[in-house]
């Protein structure tokens, strides 16, 4: 009997602890990234002002922000719009699995990250293609996620 009870606790919808951390940190990021992504796509101007904040950190050298402006302004207007609406995709996932409980937010959060690597890799790519380390990073993302789901309603419910 008490297996039975455990069980079900185990399977009752709820919001854990880690399930808040990760979906609070994945909103944030991509709402930032979003804004980042419409505004680079609307007003190139945005990303130069951008830049110059980043000369005059004095972090990186001249040659290295030079490096920056040419990667980033080599990728057009619609890219930064495709990025922008993978963005809102991976935070609508995250959302979804935080406020309604439901499985269906990870699938849309798996998926906002494999349309992420094929736009990076395939779309622009160059300099911008995803590293070793982003992708590990996004593999690890997702099965954190995962960990989550015995916690979370069933797509149908």
């Amino acid at each position: 009997m008490e297996s039975t009870s455990a069980n079900n606790l185990e399977n009752t919808p709820r919001r854990t602890p880690i399930l808040w951390i990760l979906s609070i940190f994945t909103m944030l990021n991509t709402f930032f990234s979003t804004i980042s992504y419409v505004a680079w796509a609307i007003n190139a101007d945005v990303m130069q002002k951008s830049l110059e904040i980043i000369k005059k950190v004095e972090t990186f050298s001249e040659e290295q922000v030079n490096q920056i402006v040419g990667i980033y302004s080599s990728i057009s207007s619609w890219q930064y719009f495709l990025l922008a609406i993978i963005q809102l995709i991976i935070f609508a996932g995250a959302f979804i699995m935080l406020s309604k409980l439901n499985k269906i937010g990870f699938h849309f959060y798996t998926i906002g990250q494999i349309l992420q690597f094929c736009v990076l890799n395939f779309v622009i790519g160059g300099v911008v293609a995803m590293g070793t380390n982003a992708i590990v990073t996004t593999i690890l993302w997702v099965l954190m996620y995962s960990t989550q789901l015995r916690f979370m309603r069933k797509v149908e419910e």
